[in-house]
């Protein structure tokens, strides 16, 4: 079958012939119809997450079809679609017992990470990591939704956004466009922060109440003040991950303010002075991935068309490093996915 691996930074993908996975005890296989090319694939090929000695299949947004599957995996069959929750953890620990099994620190690895993942035909994946796949939501969505629409429900019950709060989410890519889309259905008041006017646009297409165009985050506090009657907002959602945007979110808080940490860039540290936080009251929150009642959730929202995140490339796999140059070159808005027939 054919597949995309990494073999070593600073290296593209190859397109390569390798062999179908085999089916293990508590495991299925699953025919690839979608993988979303996400922005963490560029942390393998930049060295910042480490992988081998042996080339890795990338790929950790995944929707398919159950090509195969262990005779004791209940609840689904072959011909079933289905999306792949990443995170193989262990169902064990207190983490796992206690609905946060994206934290398991006995986890056995994590798809598209430490094992192959989409950008290939056929992956496995243990059939506790299935979660079935509404007929209302398409392949494409549903890999998608794997990782932003899960990331976005999952940070959004983190930081605890509720009705009546003002949020800001600051970075217009695939994770803040269905951030956006999530705190609207919690209720908030969302301002949207993006680079252009273009991703401006796009932000209130999905539902952002108001939009701001910023290029110096020296300024957003006092934009954002203006905004909000002075008072500043409830919940900061960082996705873009700089020295200036981080500090930025400290000064744009409200009173009890909380600075949702999600995005991350390499080198770029939090720096503040602690008091600009402990007079607002403020916290520092932070979000990884997120549990399969968030993916469930998120594929919940798509299936009532009340969330549903922005696709838009759609490249065959032979394409995988044309995806990947587009996000390096900051074109994507919204999503890029590979299909596969």
């Amino acid at each position: 079958m054919k597949a995309a691996r990494i073999h070593k930074p600073e290296e593209m993908l190859r397109i390569e012939e390798i062999e179908k996975p085999k089916l293990e005890k508590g495991t299925a296989i699953v025919k690839v119809r979608a993988a979303g090319v996400c922005a963490t694939e560029l942390d393998f090929l930049e060295g910042i997450f480490p992988f081998g000695p042996e080339p890795l299949v990338l790929g950790h947004e995944i929707a398919g079809v159950i090509d195969e599957i262990d005779p004791e995996g209940a609840g689904f069959r072959k011909g079933d679609r289905v999306v792949v929750y990443n995170v193989m953890n262990c169902g064990k620990c207190f983490y796992c017992r206690n609905g946060m099994e994206n934290t398991c620190p006995t986890r056995k690895g994590q798809i598209g990470f430490t094992h192959n993942g989409g950008f290939e035909e056929y992956v496995q994946a243990p059939v506790a990591s299935l979660v079935a796949l509404p007929q209302e939501v398409s392949f494409e969505e549903g890999a998608v939704l794997s990782c932003s629409g899960m990331t976005a429900v999952h940070s959004s019950r983190v930081a605890g956004t509720t009705a009546g709060d003002t949020v800001l989410v600051n970075g217009v890519g695939g994770v803040g466009l269905m951030c956006i889309q999530v705190a609207r259905i919690f209720g908030a008041h969302v301002i949207a922060v993006a680079d252009s006017e273009e991703k401006a646009e796009l932000a209130k297409r999905v539902g952002a109440n108001e939009t701001l165009v910023v290029s110096d985050y020296g300024k957003l506090d006092e934009e954002v003040r203006k905004l909000t009657g002075g008072r500043g907002v409830d919940v900061y959602y960082e996705l873009v991950g700089t020295k200036g945007s981080l500090k930025a979110g400290i000064e744009c808080l409200g009173i009890g303010g909380r600075l949702l940490i999600i995005g991350y860039q390499k080198e770029q540290n939090l720096d503040f002075y602690p008091v600009d936080l402990l007079i607002k009251e403020g916290k520092v929150v932070t979000s990884v991935a997120g549990c399969k009642r968030d993916l469930e959730l998120a594929l919940r929202f798509a299936s009532e068309k009340r969330a549903n995140p922005i696709i838009e490339n759609r490249y065959p796999l032979e394409r995988i490093n044309d995806a990947l140059q587009r996000i390096i070159d900051r074109k994507v808005k919204g999503r890029s996915v590979i299909v596969m027939d």
